[in-house]
């Protein structure tokens, strides 16, 4: 029995060390190395708004460039050189893909890459004058703000503390509270079709609220929610990135998106929103500044300054400047943020140089 015992162990062995043997070839890719490439522009290159993009294909040897047909957007042409130069379709700023055809008869491979839109020009620095200040309570950490009727309503923020409010402007008094569930963080608020549209931040559920702010329903997002408005007929969205997502309320899906951009690059981390004469104002996170939007082209074109409303000694109690509402019957703005003991009636004007 032993000797059987070690017979059956060798033959175990060899027949293992066959298989190992097999498993450390190296298999063959079944991917086809490419011969043709994008030489230029580069991944990610930087191009100044209404500039002309040079393009430019190499190929192998047994690759003869008959033509390119290259897409931008919903725009393709076709090329019959292995260099040329395009422009883009619109003055959106941001990422543009580009996709590119090579053909060499009846064969052709596909390259895509991806380039920058600046614009032309940097935003226009603005500055402020406050008008009036009034009393704002440090326990709410602003996440939503807006004027209805002659109330400020806000969306505040903080699990086990997140809140919908209607306040009174002049005294910062709570008038009438929603108190969310306390795992949940309160984020943006709109007003839509006299029925208010609260975000949460991380859970993917939001919250409509009737004019008397009984909820009426909910609905979900595969997004963070960070800032809420309203833009004629449609909701717009922030979720921490440099995107502006623009929203069919009934439904909430996503109808269109821009990237936000100045002429250094893209700006991210938009926090609450306002819409005020078709233009988009935006508080960026952990900063002291507001940027206004163009809603078409996702250009920065003006940027507020908002340094200095609060004294050394309130701003190290309270958190970041968020919080921008827009009172349409009066032409009042009013700028806050989290935790911070004032509210700010404010005109916003360029900056003298």
């Amino acid at each position: 029995m032993i000797r059987l015992s070690y017979v059956f162990l060798a033959v175990l062995l060899l027949v293992s060390c066959g298989d190992s043997k097999e498993e450390t070839e190296k298999p063959t890719s079944p991917r086809i190395r490419k011969k043709t490439s994008i030489a230029n522009p580069s991944q990610n290159q930087n191009f100044v708004r209404g500039a002309k993009i040079s393009v430019t294909i190499q190929a192998s040897e047994d690759f003869t460039i008959d033509s390119v047909q290259l897409s931008i957007d919903d725009q393709t042409n076709t090329y019959y050189e292995s260099s040329f130069d395009v422009t883009i379709p619109s003055r959106r700023v941001g990422s543009w893909r580009l996709l590119a055809k090579v053909f060499d008869g009846e064969n052709s491979e596909t390259h895509y890459r991806t380039i920058i839109v600046l614009p032309e020009n940097e935003p226009i620095a603005y500055g402020y004058d406050i008008k009036n200040t009034y009393p704002h309570n440090t326990d709410d950490y602003t996440q939503g703000l807006l004027i209805n009727d002659g109330s400020m309503y806000e969306s505040s923020g903080q699990r086990g503390k997140s809140t919908l409010k209607k306040k009174s402007i002049t005294t910062g008094e709570t008038e009438k509270v929603v108190n969310l569930s306390a795992d949940l963080f309160g984020e943006g608020l709109a007003l839509f079709n006299d029925e208010f549209y609260q975000l949460t931040w991380t859970s993917g559920i939001g919250f409509v609220y009737n004019a008397q702010m009984e909820q009426v329903r909910t609905f979900n997002y595969q997004l963070q929610g960070w800032g809420l408005t309203t833009l004629d007929n449609t909701l717009v969205l922030t979720d921490e990135s440099e995107k502006l997502y623009f929203v069919e309320p009934t439904s909430f899906t996503i109808l269109r998106e821009i990237e936000v951009y100045d002429n250094n690059g893209k700006v991210d981390a938009l926090n609450e929103l306002e819409v005020i004469d078709g233009m988009i104002y935006a508080n960026v996170y952990l900063e002291d500044y507001i940027v206004v939007i163009d809603p078409e082209t996702g250009e920065v074109l003006r940027k507020i300054d908002c340094t200095g409303l609060l004294t050394e000694q309130e701003a190290q109690a309270a958190d970041v400047l968020n919080g921008i509402a827009y009172d349409e019957t009066t032409g009042s703005i009013y700028i806050t943020g989290k935790w911070w003991p004032k509210l700010f009636e404010v005109t916003f004007q360029p900056k003298t140089i």
